[in-house]
């Protein structure tokens, strides 16, 4: 017998609610149509993701609904057991719904509210950044020897890049000394190395192909592993966080992206340190301390600006993503509720919806065009500027008299060899200049990933920590009987649902819950049924199945795929006959034909319903609940 105790957050939960009311998820108001977007940006932070900002929203008025309490009535419908009857009462809570800000809602259009966070390079980013890092360098993955592939490869290459830097240098000298023979093995020489770096490139590209789609796999599969498990996968998907919004597109979308920005990254900076040591001693060799003073000089005023130019992005990119996520999920739900939405004629509400939708996400895109036009500007003057101090820098030893008596033929070697090595010295440091954009997406994505991390990591301690009292695994079996014992529970928010709950439930009598919508009947068969939590022997058939991808035979077995060999023709055809679905025999050329057809297609939800019971009649549970 399954025992399931109140706790001790059951007893807070109840006081609390005695004394207060709870929200009401129906209590919303229509939403005006947005404005024009120049006009909508004019707000853009208040208003187009903070529903109800600047001042004015209103507070909707604290309404509370008296709910009928359902009722159980053991044995209802036929039974062939001639079990005894059994009674129960129960005591329900209703639900009250609580004084909330409105929210902006348009039917097919609603979007939940989005808190006003900042979203910044801080302690908490390097945080949920490091644990991304630990994932991927892990000994799994083969992002760790991708890395050091393409650090080997781009030392080889930086020293192509240095040779054929200096090229121009011995052009100037062969050239002033018309030394034509000379001049030709140099041009055999530098034909050969550029076709060298070409190549050290485009395999340092591909192998940062290889790096991007080796992280996405990684993340990808980590996340799959954290998320689609029993329990969380439910409980995260009716989470009403406003921060963990769509963590389907953070897994298919911003994971992608995430792994695209950091190719960025460490192509660019993969080799930058190393380079910058060299090249400085290089620099400090033909400029004295002058030279390295005044590009680090100017390193540090450029990043100083670029970093402070750089938290406001990273804001706008969340927020961007969120609203690509909330205008993609909007055309999903065109896709799932396409006929009824036809049959209720609410085209024209579906096409407000969708534009409503769009102009939000393009006011966010215009948000970080924005923000992003004074980094872009301060990127590409550092990088003009920095040819031009490249000439400052071996002026002043010229001017002081360093290279007097120097013949004019090497001393225009050396300007141009010193004026290479200066500027690309200034073009190591501007890259990492230039990635102050590539940094801000990776700032945003990270925070999107690190929120649902967390949240996944909160829910899993959750569930762990649910007092529900299993003395045996084979309880249920030997007991055939579930025991409700003054059980309080809520729903995934903290809505109270019911509060008390007693009752018994015996293998083989028949028991109806009945009450109105919302009176927490589903709710028990939720607590039943393991979304607080789920033992075997006991099987639930949802309201709306989920029809799999796949075969007839692996519909019937579902969620038990690897059964599906076990499963006769003969026993599928006396399970469709029981359920009146003898028919697919003519749809469908073999039990064991994969169909590209979506089964929600193929078959009508009354057939979906049907389909549902005959895994029912397949498993032979000893409890079921729909």
């Amino acid at each position: 017998m399954y025992r399931l105790l109140p706790t001790e957050e059951d007893a807070r939960e109840e006081d609390r609610t005695a004394s207060g009311s709870t929200f009401d998820p129906e209590s919303s108001t229509p939403r005006r149509p947005l404005q024009s977007m120049a006009q909508k940006f004019k707000s853009i932070a208040p208003s187009f993701l903070y529903p109800g900002g600047g001042g004015n929203s209103s507070s909707s008025s604290s309404n509370t609904s008296s709910w009928r309490p359902w009722s159980i009535t053991p044995g209802a419908g036929s039974n062939n057991n001639s079990r005894s009857r059994q009674r129960t009462n129960s005591n329900t809570s209703g639900r009250n719904s609580r004084s909330q800000p409105q929210q902006q809602s348009h039917g097919f259009g609603y979007q939940p509210p989005i808190k006003k966070k900042e979203y910044k390079l801080d302690r908490l980013f390097t945080k949920r950044l490091s644990r991304l890092f630990g994932i991927l360098f892990s000994k799994r993955s083969k992002v760790l020897w991708l890395y050091f592939g393409m650090t080997l490869f781009c030392c080889l290459n930086e020293g192509i890049v240095y040779y054929v830097g200096t090229i121009p240098s011995r052009y100037y000298k062969v050239l002033n000394d018309k030394d034509s023979p000379a001049f030709f093995r140099l041009l055999v020489v530098s034909l050969f190395t550029v076709f060298l770096a070409g190549f050290g490139k485009s395999v340092i590209s591909f192998m940062g192909d290889l790096l991007s789609l080796e992280i996405r796999r990684s993340l990808t599969l980590y996340f799959h592993r954290i998320y689609i498990q029993p329990k969380l996968f439910y409980r995260i998907l009716t989470m009403h966080d406003e921060e963990i919004d769509n963590p389907d597109q953070r897994i298919t979308q911003d994971i992608d992206k995430l792994a695209v920005t950091l190719q960025k990254l460490v192509e660019y900076l993969i080799i930058s340190p190393l380079s910058i040591v060299f090249y400085t001693w290089k620099c400090w060799e033909m400029t004295g301390y002058i030279g390295p003073l005044c590009i680090y000089g100017y390193f540090i005023f450029s990043a100083v600006t670029s970093r402070l130019l750089i938290n406001p992005i990273v804001d706008a990119i969340f927020f961007k993503e969120s609203a690509e996520g909330y205008f993609r999920f909007l055309h999903v739900r065109f896709r799932q509720f396409a006929e009824p939405i036809t049959f209720s004629r609410g085209e024209s509400e579906a096409k407000t919806a969708a534009d409503d939708s769009l102009e939000t996400l393009l006011c966010s895109q215009l948000n970080v065009i924005y923000k992003e036009l004074p980094l872009k500007f301060l990127q590409q003057s550092v990088s003009y500027f920095g040819s031009i101090l490249s000439y400052i820098i071996i002026a002043i030893p010229i001017f002081l008299g360093h290279y007097d008596g120097t013949p004019a033929a090497d001393l225009s070697a050396i300007i141009s060899k010193s004026s290479f090595v200066s500027m690309y010295l200034t073009y190591q440091f501007s890259q990492i200049i230039s990635c102050g954009t590539v940094v801000s997406d990776l700032a945003g994505y990270t925070s999107r990933l690190g929120q649902l991390m967390e949240a996944l990591d909160m829910l899993s301690t959750e569930m762990e920590n649910i007092a529900i009292d299993y003395p045996h695994e084979e309880a249920l079996s030997m007991d055939s009987s579930i025991q409700f014992d003054n059980v309080t529970f809520s729903t995934p928010t903290g809505e109270l649902i019911v509060t008390g709950f007693t009752h018994r439930f015996e293998a083989g009598v028949n028991t109806v819950i009945v009450g109105p919508n919302g009176s927490g009947k589903t709710s028990i068969l939720r607590v039943m049924g393991g979304l607080w939590p789920y033992r075997k022997d006991v099987i639930f058939l949802p309201q709306t199945p989920y029809m799999t991808y796949g075969t007839l035979r692996e519909q019937m077995v579902y969620p038990h795929k690897e059964m599906a060999s076990s499963v006769t023709d003969a026993d599928i055809l006396r399970i469709l006959k029981l359920v009146r679905l003898e028919h697919l025999t003519e749809t469908v050329e073999d039990f064991d034909q994969v169909y590209t057809l979506d089964w929600n297609k193929m078959l009508s939800p009354g057939e979906q319903q049907k389909l549902a019971f005959a895994r029912l009649f397949y498993a032979k549970p000893i409890f079921a609940g729909k």
